[in-house]
Protein backbone atom coordinates (compact mmCIF):
# COMPACT_ATOMS: atom_id res chain seq x y z
CA UNK A 1 0.00 0.00 0.00
CA UNK A 2 0.97 3.59 -0.33
CA UNK A 3 2.56 5.44 2.38
CA UNK A 4 1.20 8.62 3.91
CA UNK A 5 3.12 11.42 3.23
CA UNK A 6 3.13 13.64 6.03
CA UNK A 7 2.37 17.47 6.03
CA UNK A 8 5.34 19.97 5.70
CA UNK A 9 6.04 21.77 9.26
CA UNK A 10 6.80 25.41 8.80
CA UNK A 11 9.64 26.42 9.49
CA UNK A 12 11.04 27.24 12.86
CA UNK A 13 11.76 31.03 13.66
CA UNK A 14 15.45 31.99 12.36
CA UNK A 15 15.31 28.29 10.47
CA UNK A 16 15.51 30.18 7.21
CA UNK A 17 17.24 33.67 6.11
CA UNK A 18 13.20 35.24 6.82
CA UNK A 19 14.22 39.02 6.63
CA UNK A 20 16.19 38.86 3.39
CA UNK A 21 13.83 36.04 1.70
CA UNK A 22 10.55 38.29 2.64
CA UNK A 23 12.58 41.50 1.21
CA UNK A 24 12.96 39.58 -2.12
CA UNK A 25 9.06 38.63 -1.93
CA UNK A 26 8.30 42.18 -1.55
CA UNK A 27 10.29 43.37 -4.12
CA UNK A 28 8.81 41.09 -6.42
CA UNK A 29 5.37 41.54 -5.79
CA UNK A 30 3.50 43.65 -8.18
CA UNK A 31 -0.12 42.91 -7.58
CA UNK A 32 -3.23 44.94 -8.57
CA UNK A 33 -7.08 44.44 -8.26
CA UNK A 34 -8.97 42.70 -11.43
CA UNK A 35 -12.69 43.25 -10.81
CA UNK A 36 -15.22 40.92 -12.11
CA UNK A 37 -13.66 37.58 -12.40
CA UNK A 38 -14.13 35.69 -9.51
CA UNK A 39 -11.37 33.21 -10.33
CA UNK A 40 -8.86 35.59 -10.11
CA UNK A 41 -7.07 37.86 -7.13
CA UNK A 42 -5.70 40.13 -9.95
CA UNK A 43 -2.25 40.16 -11.96
CA UNK A 44 1.47 39.06 -10.49
CA UNK A 45 4.80 39.89 -12.49
CA UNK A 46 6.53 36.81 -12.94
CA UNK A 47 10.41 37.57 -12.79
CA UNK A 48 13.21 35.17 -14.46
CA UNK A 49 16.79 34.71 -15.71
CA UNK A 50 18.25 32.39 -17.97
CA UNK A 51 21.67 31.11 -17.90
CA UNK A 52 23.03 33.43 -20.13
CA UNK A 53 21.78 36.35 -17.52
CA UNK A 54 19.02 37.89 -19.64
CA UNK A 55 16.05 38.84 -17.46
CA UNK A 56 12.07 38.78 -18.47
CA UNK A 57 8.93 39.88 -16.40
CA UNK A 58 6.14 37.96 -17.24
CA UNK A 59 2.53 39.29 -16.08
CA UNK A 60 0.41 36.15 -14.81
CA UNK A 61 -3.25 36.18 -13.65
CA UNK A 62 -3.57 35.21 -9.48
CA UNK A 63 -6.07 32.18 -9.29
CA UNK A 64 -7.97 31.93 -6.05
CA UNK A 65 -7.26 28.97 -4.08
CA UNK A 66 -10.88 27.61 -4.85
CA UNK A 67 -10.26 27.73 -8.26
CA UNK A 68 -9.39 24.58 -9.84
CA UNK A 69 -8.86 22.20 -11.05
CA UNK A 70 -5.59 22.80 -12.15
CA UNK A 71 -3.34 20.96 -14.62
CA UNK A 72 0.45 21.55 -13.69
CA UNK A 73 3.20 22.14 -16.02
CA UNK A 74 6.57 22.73 -15.95
CA UNK A 75 6.65 26.58 -17.43
CA UNK A 76 5.51 29.84 -16.29
CA UNK A 77 5.88 30.51 -12.51
CA UNK A 78 6.86 26.35 -12.45
CA UNK A 79 9.49 26.65 -14.79
CA UNK A 80 13.05 24.79 -14.19
CA UNK A 81 14.59 28.11 -13.50
CA UNK A 82 11.52 29.65 -11.29
CA UNK A 83 12.20 30.85 -7.03
CA UNK A 84 10.60 31.03 -4.35
CA UNK A 85 10.21 34.83 -5.00
CA UNK A 86 8.45 34.12 -8.22
CA UNK A 87 6.13 31.77 -6.48
CA UNK A 88 5.14 34.36 -4.23
CA UNK A 89 4.92 36.80 -6.67
CA UNK A 90 1.81 34.50 -8.82
CA UNK A 91 -0.03 32.84 -5.92
CA UNK A 92 0.36 35.98 -3.31
CA UNK A 93 3.02 36.08 -0.64
CA UNK A 94 0.29 35.56 2.15
CA UNK A 95 -0.32 32.32 0.64
CA UNK A 96 3.19 30.68 0.71
CA UNK A 97 5.06 29.67 4.03
CA UNK A 98 8.80 28.22 4.53
CA UNK A 99 8.88 24.92 5.82
CA UNK A 100 10.41 21.47 5.84
CA UNK A 101 9.58 19.47 3.20
CA UNK A 102 9.18 15.37 3.79
CA UNK A 103 11.23 13.27 0.65
CA UNK A 104 9.61 9.83 -0.61
CA UNK A 105 13.14 8.78 1.10
CA UNK A 106 12.03 10.34 4.45
CA UNK A 107 14.84 13.01 4.46
CA UNK A 108 13.86 16.28 4.83
CA UNK A 109 15.09 19.92 3.25
CA UNK A 110 14.40 23.48 2.92
CA UNK A 111 11.24 24.01 0.56
CA UNK A 112 8.09 26.14 0.24
CA UNK A 113 4.46 24.68 0.56
CA UNK A 114 1.67 26.97 -1.76
CA UNK A 115 -1.56 27.09 -0.63
CA UNK A 116 -0.79 25.34 2.74
CA UNK A 117 -4.50 25.86 4.04
CA UNK A 118 -6.01 24.30 0.86
CA UNK A 119 -5.52 20.56 0.55
CA UNK A 120 -6.79 20.01 -2.47
CA UNK A 121 -4.53 23.02 -4.66
CA UNK A 122 -1.46 23.00 -1.63
CA UNK A 123 2.34 21.72 -3.52
CA UNK A 124 5.02 21.02 -1.63
CA UNK A 125 8.24 22.54 -3.70
CA UNK A 126 12.04 21.30 -2.90
CA UNK A 127 14.82 23.41 -4.58
CA UNK A 128 18.32 22.56 -5.89
CA UNK A 129 19.15 25.65 -4.04
CA UNK A 130 17.87 24.97 -0.62
CA UNK A 131 19.29 28.45 0.54
CA UNK A 132 18.23 30.91 -1.84
CA UNK A 133 15.37 28.63 -2.85
CA UNK A 134 15.81 28.86 -6.16
CA UNK A 135 15.18 25.97 -9.42
CA UNK A 136 12.94 23.24 -8.19
CA UNK A 137 14.09 19.53 -7.31
CA UNK A 138 10.70 18.36 -6.77
CA UNK A 139 6.92 19.62 -6.55
CA UNK A 140 4.54 16.97 -4.50
CA UNK A 141 1.09 17.11 -4.34
CA UNK A 142 -1.37 15.92 -1.49
CA UNK A 143 -2.94 12.75 -1.61
CA UNK A 144 -6.54 14.84 -1.71
CA UNK A 145 -4.81 17.06 -4.59
CA UNK A 146 -7.21 18.57 -7.49
CA UNK A 147 -4.07 19.22 -9.53
CA UNK A 148 -3.22 16.77 -12.61
CA UNK A 149 -0.41 16.35 -14.59
CA UNK A 150 -0.83 15.14 -18.35
CA UNK A 151 -4.01 14.10 -17.42
CA UNK A 152 -3.40 12.45 -14.60
CA UNK A 153 -4.36 12.87 -10.90
CA UNK A 154 -5.21 11.17 -7.52
CA UNK A 155 -7.26 7.93 -8.31
CA UNK A 156 -6.13 7.51 -12.25
CA UNK A 157 -5.42 4.16 -13.10
CA UNK A 158 -3.16 1.79 -15.20
CA UNK A 159 -5.68 2.02 -18.11
CA UNK A 160 -5.26 6.24 -17.43
CA UNK A 161 -1.52 5.88 -17.13
CA UNK A 162 -0.52 3.83 -20.09
CA UNK A 163 -2.87 5.71 -22.38
CA UNK A 164 -0.80 9.09 -20.60
CA UNK A 165 2.28 7.23 -21.31
CA UNK A 166 1.63 5.47 -24.84
CA UNK A 167 2.68 2.83 -24.04
CA UNK A 168 3.14 0.10 -20.46
CA UNK A 169 5.30 0.52 -17.96
CA UNK A 170 7.16 -1.07 -15.17
CA UNK A 171 6.25 -0.74 -11.48
CA UNK A 172 8.28 -1.93 -8.15
CA UNK A 173 6.77 -4.16 -6.36
CA UNK A 174 4.50 -3.69 -3.39
CA UNK A 175 5.65 -2.64 0.44
CA UNK A 176 7.75 -0.14 2.31
CA UNK A 177 8.15 3.35 1.46
CA UNK A 178 8.71 2.85 -2.32
CA UNK A 179 6.39 -0.14 -3.09
CA UNK A 180 3.78 0.39 -5.77
CA UNK A 181 6.48 3.88 -7.08
CA UNK A 182 6.41 3.56 -10.84
CA UNK A 183 10.32 2.38 -11.93
CA UNK A 184 10.34 2.84 -15.53
CA UNK A 185 8.12 4.65 -17.96
CA UNK A 186 10.03 2.83 -20.46
CA UNK A 187 10.57 5.94 -22.61
CA UNK A 188 6.97 7.12 -22.21
CA UNK A 189 5.79 10.47 -22.53
CA UNK A 190 5.63 10.52 -18.52
CA UNK A 191 9.26 10.43 -18.31
CA UNK A 192 9.65 13.29 -20.36
CA UNK A 193 6.43 16.22 -19.50
CA UNK A 194 9.06 18.95 -21.24
CA UNK A 195 10.72 21.55 -19.30
CA UNK A 196 12.90 18.53 -18.29
CA UNK A 197 10.16 17.24 -16.04
CA UNK A 198 9.61 13.54 -15.26
CA UNK A 199 6.42 12.43 -13.53
CA UNK A 200 6.70 10.26 -10.09
CA UNK A 201 3.15 8.17 -9.17
CA UNK A 202 3.07 5.79 -6.44
CA UNK A 203 0.18 3.41 -6.94
CA UNK A 204 -1.88 1.80 -3.89
CA UNK A 205 -3.12 -1.18 -4.44
CA UNK A 206 -7.38 -1.70 -4.04
CA UNK A 207 -8.80 -2.47 -0.67
CA UNK A 208 -10.54 -5.37 -2.12
CA UNK A 209 -7.51 -6.67 -3.54
CA UNK A 210 -7.02 -10.55 -1.94
CA UNK A 211 -4.07 -11.40 0.32
CA UNK A 212 -3.17 -13.42 -1.93
CA UNK A 213 -2.65 -10.85 -4.79
CA UNK A 214 -0.76 -8.68 -2.06
CA UNK A 215 1.41 -11.35 -1.39
CA UNK A 216 2.28 -11.96 -5.23
CA UNK A 217 2.71 -8.24 -5.72
CA UNK A 218 4.75 -7.29 -3.05
CA UNK A 219 8.82 -7.89 -2.61
CA UNK A 220 11.64 -6.47 -4.75
CA UNK A 221 10.53 -6.80 -8.22
CA UNK A 222 9.58 -5.07 -11.24
CA UNK A 223 6.05 -5.61 -12.34
CA UNK A 224 4.99 -4.88 -15.85
CA UNK A 225 2.00 -2.33 -15.90
CA UNK A 226 0.30 -5.45 -18.34
CA UNK A 227 0.57 -8.01 -15.49
CA UNK A 228 -2.57 -10.21 -14.85
CA UNK A 229 -1.80 -10.18 -11.23
CA UNK A 230 -1.41 -6.21 -11.01
CA UNK A 231 -4.67 -5.41 -13.20
CA UNK A 232 -6.95 -7.55 -11.02
CA UNK A 233 -5.58 -5.73 -8.31
CA UNK A 234 -6.96 -2.90 -9.84
CA UNK A 235 -4.29 -0.29 -8.45
CA UNK A 236 -4.49 3.44 -8.51
CA UNK A 237 -2.84 6.42 -8.42
CA UNK A 238 -2.31 7.26 -4.15
CA UNK A 239 0.66 9.96 -4.74
CA UNK A 240 2.08 11.60 -7.69
CA UNK A 241 5.41 14.26 -7.79
CA UNK A 242 7.23 16.04 -10.40
CA UNK A 243 10.88 15.88 -10.38
CA UNK A 244 13.24 18.01 -12.43
CA UNK A 245 16.58 17.59 -14.04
Amino acid sequence: MAQRRPLARPAAPGTFPAAALCAAFAAALALTACQGNPDSWGTGVVKQSDAFGDYSETVVAIPRPTAGPRQFQCAGPFAPNTSAVNIAADFGQANVVTGNIISPDGSTSPGLVVLPNDPALSLEIAWKDAIDMVGPRRVAFTESSAWSVNGIAIGSTLADLEKANGKPFRVQGFGGNGGGVVADWRGGRLGNLGGGCTLGVQLALSASASDQAQARLSGPKSIASSDAALRSAAPTVGVFWVTYR
